[in-house]
Formats: C-alpha cells, sequence, structure tokens
C-alpha cells in the first residue's frame, strides 16, 4: 500500500472537509497517489418535477444541482493541488449511492477507498455505521477505510485481526490483511501488533477427559499457528496478541482498547454464495464494538465476483463535470 496509485476519497454532502479527506491527503503526499474525490448526491423532487415540468426543466434543475457540487468540489481540489497533490473530482447523481460508489471503485481500480464514518455522541464513542457503510463494506473491491470523526491526521497503533484457524483461500486473507497494516503503518511510522482469538465455548467437562485432551491440543495447535504465522511476516514476539474467549468480536476489541490502537484492519470473506456475501458474526460484531478507524480488506478474487453478480446502473455525470484540477 505504500505504493499507492490511487485513493478515492467519498466525500460529505454536507460539502465540508472532513476527518477522511484529511487522512487521504496525507497518504497522497506519502505516495504521490492520485485522489479522486467523488461526491455522490441526490435530491428526489427534482426527478419527481419531470413527470410534472418535463424533461428540459428536471435535466436544467439536475445540472444546476450538480454544477454548485461540483463548484464546491473544484474549489477543495484546487487547495490541495495547491499543495502538490494530484486531484481529480467528480459529482454523481446516485439515487442508488452504494451501487453508484461500487461502480466508480470497479471503474477507477483505487488500492485505497476512504470514507468518514459516524460515531455514538455520548459514552464510549462507538463506531455508528450508516446503512451505506455497511453495504459499502461488505461490497467494495477494493480496501475500504472509515475513519472515526475524533481520529488523528494519521494512525500510529494499528492492529491487525487474523484467524489462523482457517487454510485455503480465507488463510490467504490473512496474509492480505497483515501485508495491507504493515504497508499501510509504513506511510506514518505507526507501530503494528498482530491478534487473533482462540474461540472456544465454554464447558465445566474441560476440566478432564477426552474434551479436556482436544481442548488442550486444539488450544497448542492455535498458539503454534499464530507463532509461525507471526514468524513469516517477521511480527516479533511481543506485538503478537493472543487470547481465548467465546465472544471473539469483544476480545479483539478489548485488545484494541487495551493497547490503544487507533486503527483496526480485518478481512472479510463471502461465503454460502455471492448473492449472501456477509462478514461473519465476528466481523460485524467487532466493528459495532469499536472505538477507532477500521480498515476491511477482501480476497483475491473478490472484484471478478462482484462484477459478475451486482448489476451496476449507468452513472449519470453530467457532461464535463470530472476534472483533473491543477495548481
Amino acid at each position: 500500500m505504500n505504493s499507492q496509485k490511487s485513493i478515492i476519497v467519498v466525500m460529505s454532502p454536507s460539502r465540508r472537509a472532513t476527518p477522511a479527506l484529511h487522512r487521504a491527503m496525507a497518504y497522497a503526499h506519502h505516495t504521490n497517489a492520485i485522489l479522486h474525490l467523488l461526491l455522490f448526491d441526490y435530491y428526489g423532487p427534482i426527478d419527481h418535477s419531470r413527470t410534472i415540468f418535463g424533461d428540459e426543466v428536471a435535466d436544467r434543475a439536475r445540472h444546476d444541482f450538480l454544477d454548485e457540487r461540483m463548484k464546491w468540489l473544484t474549489s477543495e481540489a484546487g487547495a490541495l493541488a495547491q499543495q502538490g497533490i494530484r486531484v481529480e473530482c467528480d459529482v454523481i447523481w446516485a439515487p442508488s449511492p452504494y451501487k453508484s460508489i461500487i461502480g466508480k471503485i470497479l471503474e477507477i481500480k483505487p488500492d485505497l477507498v476512504v470514507k468518514d464514518v459516524d460515531c455514538e455522541t455520548q459514552g464510549e464513542q462507538l463506531l455508528r455505521p450508516s446503512s451505506l457503510d455497511w453495504k459499502l463494506l461488505r461490497l467494495s473491491p477494493a480496501p475500504l477505510m472509515l475513519v472515526h470523526p475524533r481520529s488523528k491526521l494519521v494512525p500510529h497503533h494499528v492492529l491487525a485481526s487474523v484467524d489462523v484457524t482457517v487454510a485455503g483461500d480465507e488463510g490467504q486473507l490473512n496474509d492480505r490483511v497483515v501485508e495491507t497494516a504493515q504497508s499501510l503503518a509504513s506511510l506514518s511510522e505507526a507501530q503494528v501488533d498482530l491478534v487473533s482469538i482462540f474461540s472456544y465455548v465454554p464447558l465445566d467437562t474441560y476440566a478432564s477427559g477426552f474434551i479436556a485432551d482436544t481442548f488442550d491440543i486444539m488450544n497448542t495447535a492455535h498458539r503454534e499457528s499464530l507463532e509461525k504465522f507471526a514468524a513469516k511476516h517477521k511480527i516479533r514476539p511481543m506485538q503478537v496478541i493472543r487470547r481465548s474467549g467465546f465472544d471473539v468480536s469483544e476480545s479483539i476489541a478489548s485488545c484494541a482498547r487495551d493497547r490503544s490502537a487507533d486503527m483496526v484492519v480485518l478481512g472479510s470473506a463471502y461465503r454460502s454464495g455471492f448473492d449472501r456475501i456477509m462478514f461473519g458474526t465476528v466481523a460485524e460484531g467487532l466493528i459495532r464494538k469499536l472505538q477507532c478507524d477500521v480498515l476491511l480488506v477482501k480476497p483475491v478474487g473478490f472484484e471478478m465476483e462482484l462484477s459478475k453478480h451486482l448489476k451496476i446502473p449507468e452513472q449519470h455525470v453530467e457532461t464535463g463535470t470530472k476534472k483533473s484540477v491543477e495548481a
């Protein structure tokens, strides 16, 4: 990821600079990546007016709506270009925001997608992803970073979460998670810790007999697998966290709190047919318990499967709205 060529920033329709934009700017400075500032917006009454006032009036209203936003976005992009950042910007009429965003990701093929996420306003300030965020988490073929509103400019302590009990394609996803975390951390000289949870169902009978022997065998296998995996990626023992627990998501979230991690990197695979994409209870439950940024990584081949099964509507972009901005 330290060789990033392009980064998509999903800009806020509220038209203001946000932590996600500042994060992407910092990465672009380090990697000379092109920043794609994309603003997805929609106003239903404009489409509805077509049935009352006709196509010409509706088209003009939509053009003015998008043009106003493009003027703001071009101004933001110009300020970045003055800092030496290569910037492209686009405003997209998006009745279905998640499909429009996924369509742009498939078109641009970025190394990273950065977006803001809300959090609880009281108490622990846990992440509070919107319905759009959940759809993007499930469907984005590019690594998706959700930035907490109180995040630092760049993360300083990254926690990579893996499940060393799996093999095959999901086992390769572990490699992608750690490699992504390490590459990203190198951009800000952040520390990377590795966490894996040995999951078990609490039973009194673990104390003796066959079940106890089986538990010990599995526990030992998990520990040895984690040690081997950490050595493969040159992660020192002091950076490896291993815990046992029934609630894996809570155990990982607890590790993130204990280590004061400001970003958790995890993987998401598809199972049981592409029409039933899911995180699994661990990843989805974990995101709901985090107080920091999250970066979700997909397995190799996800983009190909996505393009086969998800029908992306034609993007409505007014002619001439896409701009490359120079200083």
